[in-house]
């Protein structure tokens, strides 16, 4: 069996997807837009320039030979640069059009030669009417909840805080964002096998009328945890710790809300926000307490604070995964997290971890009050959280992913 893995980016999980069909000895080709490796003269002739070390660094993948890599990297290095410097609705211009063109350079490589295509959501329309001329079987991963689900939740914020309503939020919702709902309605009507991250994530997708079937859920893996589980110094305050783009849909508005009304004073407790900040400012204005913000920090340094940190929060109000619950974990960090996420395919709530209610600002200052209160249980969940990173690493996730496939196709082949 032969596997192309077509993906703009080289995001940790495709790493490991590309991997994965690499060490099966499944893989054909990985096409992808910029990349880093040491056999790949562009990225070297590139990391000459200081100013672009950072960014070569964050897009190295060195873990396969040169020859399985195809690439058209232009546009995702002026649409990374654009991210940086430009506002959101001209990033999101130039993102749109670097998606549909890569799509096209993909369907243009796709021939026979291969048996499955696996490809991401909204990047990959022309592709998956290429395999299908070929009938080549087509894994879909479906990154995040249904878009019916989230312009939903989106509506119903709006409506709650209309405050959250500016130009670059309205791009969550607009007459393009139907559009290009549209075409992710398309793929998943062509997709074989609909891959997600998580049971929140089908769920959405039956919400919307996909067959159970045609979903398989496998989440993704914890990072390479501590080897030693943490213990608080009681005489500390308890630090929590949000990180991440301070967005609608991570819910961070309601982070805001519930610590205003928590009120915690300095020697109870402290909140950490680390993250660009995309919400109207004045929402963060007067938090009460010690609040310590900062904007993008380097991944190592966010590591640092995951182990400082004594209670991750992630309010998300719709995450097909949230990479940040298991990096936390890893750390010996417990996380209080939502429903909508991968939070209750990892946590098991008050054991190693908390979930509440999305969207219930109620439940989240409860959940915030009752750690003080009860602070002497931290170390136990702390250690559970470690205990469960330690089950489930991405050596475990590539060999689900393999044996799923490889499940998945021999069926096909056989009902074909």
């Amino acid at each position: 069996m032969k596997i192309s893995i077509a993906n703009p980016t080289v995001a940790p999980h495709v790493k490991q997807n590309v991997l994965a069909y690499y060490e099966g000895k499944h893989l054909n080709k990985f096409y992808t837009t910029f990349f880093s490796h040491p056999d790949y003269i562009f990225s070297v002739w590139l990391s000459a320039f200081p100013p672009l070390k950072k960014e070569i660094k964050k897009r190295a993948f060195d873990l396969i030979p040169i020859k399985y890599f195809e690439s058209k990297p232009l546009l995702e290095i002026i649409r990374s640069i654009a991210a940086r410097k430009l506002n959101a609705r001209i990033t999101d211009a130039i993102w749109y059009y670097a998606e549909l063109s890569f799509d096209r350079w993909v369907a243009r490589k796709i021939n026979a030669k291969i048996d499955v295509i696996h490809t991401y959501e909204h990047c990959s329309l022309a592709s998956l009417k290429k395999a299908k001329e070929h009938d080549i079987y087509v894994i879909y991963e479906q990154l995040s909840q249904h878009h019916t689900f989230f312009t939903s939740v989106a509506q119903q914020q709006f409506l709650k805080y209309p405050e959250l309503q500016n130009k670059d939020t309205n791009l969550l919702i607009n007459d393009k964002a139907s559009k290009r709902n549209r075409r992710r309605d398309e793929e998943l009507n062509l997709a074989d096998t609909i891959l997600c991250n998580s049971s929140f994530t089908k769920k959405t997708l039956i919400l919307a009328g996909i067959k159970d079937e045609k979903i398989t859920v496998i989440p993704l893996a914890f990072p390479k945890p501590i080897d030693h589980h943490k213990t608080r110094d009681i005489s500390e305050p308890i630090k929590f710790l949000y990180a991440g783009n301070q967005s609608l849909r991570k819910g961070a508005h309601l982070l805001y809300e519930a610590w205003k009304r928590c009120s915690f004073i300095p020697s109870e407790a402290e909140l950490w926000l680390i993250g660009k900040m995309e919400l109207p400012q004045h929402l963060r204005d007067n938090l009460p307490g010690k609040v310590v913000i900062k904007d993008t920090i380097p991944h190592e340094e966010l590591l640092m604070l995951y182990r400082e940190a004594d209670v991750f929060v992630l309010p998300t109000l719709a995450d097909g995964f949230g990479m940040v619950i298991t990096e936390s974990m890893s750390q010996g960090t417990p996380v209080i997290t939502t429903e909508n996420s991968a939070g209750p395919d990892l946590i098991e709530h008050q054991e190693n971890g908390w979930i509440i209610q999305a969207g219930n600002v109620d439940a989240l200052v409860d959940q915030m009050q009752q750690i003080i209160n009860n602070s002497c249980n931290l170390d136990e969940l702390s250690k559970a959280a470690l205990n469960s990173a330690h089950l489930w690493q991405w050596s475990d996730y590539r060999k689900e992913l393999r044996r799923k496939v490889e499940s998945l196709y021999e069926y096909n082949r056989t009902k074909g």
